[in-house]
């Protein structure tokens, strides 16, 4: 028993000159930053079409959206880029068009439509700087 104890207190004796003090790390103070919805990229772009030029006249103007945003997502979006509360917004999902490259056959990207309407007497310049 003797000889055990006595390889078992060298062993302890090892691992205590061994050991180095451990410096302590300061930690630092880090948040995780949360992005509510409104603030994300909704609006690609300003939908440019013959027909979405001849009623920005009346006061409808026509977005390119995400595929996941919504009515709320995009009037929030409107109010912060524009500063103007639309009265409406209706969105379209717009499959995209079957096509042919040479003897390959393939799809365009499905993408999201949304109209919005303002309301009378404000107007908005969609063509620049989205």
């Amino acid at each position: 028993m003797g000889i055990l104890k006595r390889n078992t207190k060298k062993a302890d004796d090892t691992k205590k000159v061994l050991q180095a003090p451990v410096e302590k790390k300061k930690e630092l103070h880090t948040e995780a930053i949360v992005i509510p919805a409104p603030h994300k990229r909704i609006l690609l772009g300003a939908h440019v079409s013959e027909k979405a030029a001849s009623v920005e006249a009346t006061g409808t103007f026509t977005f390119r959206v995400t595929l996941n945003a919504t009515k709320g997502d995009v009037k929030q979006a409107i109010r912060k880029h524009y500063g103007v509360l639309p009265v409406s917004v209706r969105m379209i999902n717009v499959e995209g068009k079957n096509v042919r490259f040479g003897q390959y056959f393939g799809k365009r990207k499905d993408w999201k439509k949304a109209i919005v309407t303002l309301p009378k007497g404000t107007h908005i310049d969609i063509h620049s700087g989205i």
